[in-house]
Order: structure tokens, then C-alpha cells, then sequence
């Protein structure tokens, strides 16, 4: 995965890991040819990183984990009434 390093796109790319960041902007235009011809030139690099990825999008946002989260934030809310 590729993604800019700004806003929640950091919340599920971790550099290195997940996937690639670069700047946003025109300045981050060189950081992100670079790293699309790494993953073109990588397939372990792309194996590894998908799979991480699958796993941190599974732990975190699958429909059952937000509902969890939902409810504790309901619960939360319903201790300060």
C-alpha cells in the first residue's frame, strides 16, 4: 500500500511495514516514484507488506472490533449521565 504521510492514511500505513509513505505535495511526487519501483522491483517487499497490512485492517476495523469500540464509547458516556 502507498499512501501520503498526512492525515489517518498514517492510522493504517506504517512506513515499512504496511506500506509506503511519502510527502504530500509536489515534494513528496520523487518519494513516491521511488517507492512504487521498489514494490515493482520487490515482490517480497509487496507479499510482506499486504500481509501485514491485511493484518492490521482486520485487528482494527473489522465490523465486529468497531462495534466493541462502539460500545465502550456508549458506556463511557452513559457512566457520566
Amino acid at each position: 500500500m502507498l499512501g501520503t504521510d498526512a492525515g489517518g492514511t498514517q492510522e493504517i500505513v506504517e512506513h515499512n511495514v504496511t506500506g509506503l509513505l511519502h510527502p504530500i505535495g509536489r515534494a513528496g511526487n520523487r518519494v513516491l516514484a521511488q517507492n512504487l519501483r521498489f514494490l515493482l522491483e520487490n515482490r517480497l517487499a509487496r507479499e510482506q507488506m499486504g500481509m501485514e497490512g491485511r493484518k492490521k485492517v482486520q485487528r482494527m476495523f473489522l465490523k465486529q472490533h468497531m462495534y466493541e469500540k462502539f460500545v465502550e464509547v456508549l458506556v463511557m458516556c452513559m457512566r457520566r449521565i
